[in-house]
């Protein structure tokens, strides 16, 4: 019974088709009074591997999303933690259907500021391009503020990628 167990997980993992991320970029908008700030990383790493179901995961660390003002730069890392939350990260699973699909909603699992949060994601461009609407209180940021008012609650990402096929 034991071999019948270890020799279908054999073949089901080899079976699997393995994805790399060999280029990513994650794009976010910061509105506070009077202006907009766009915030970019280009060091966005992330797998998925495929079987019955793709399983994914993509991981961004917090030092290197910049908005071009380095003292701007400081002030989000310091409203993160990123000292004890060094990665953001979002993971889970979707039908192998979605390299082929043009548009399709999935749900993966936030972890941001050590909370993990479940987000409505949307994938289109088979795989190329995905988005969701990150909200800070859900993972515990204290907003920052410019002149009395804080920056918006929730904030819409955006993610270009580029995926390695087998």
């Amino acid at each position: 019974m034991k071999a019948i167990i270890c020799l279908t997980l054999f073949l089901s993992i080899a079976h699997a088709q393995t994805y790399e991320l060999t280029e990513g970029t994650a794009r976010f908008k910061v509105k506070i009074p009077l202006k907009s700030i766009d915030i970019e990383s280009q060091e966005v790493k992330g797998k998925v591997v495929c079987a019955e179901e793709c399983e994914f995961l993509l991981a961004v660390p917090i030092k290197s999303f910049t908005s071009g003002d380095s003292n701007r730069d400081l002030n989000m890392r310091d409203a993160t933690d990123e000292g004890q939350f060094k990665w953001a990260e979002a993971r889970g699973k979707f039908p192998p259907s979605v390299w082929s699909s043009t548009a399709e909603t999935i749900n993966a699992t936030v972890k941001f500021h050590g909370v993990s949060t479940v987000y409505p994601v949307r994938i289109s461009e088979h795989g190329r391009k995905a988005g969701f609407t990150l909200n800070l209180e859900n993972h515990k940021i204290e907003r920052p503020s410019l002149f009395m008012v804080k920056i918006d609650n929730e904030i819409p990402m955006t993610f270009e990628l580029t995926w390695k096929k087998p």
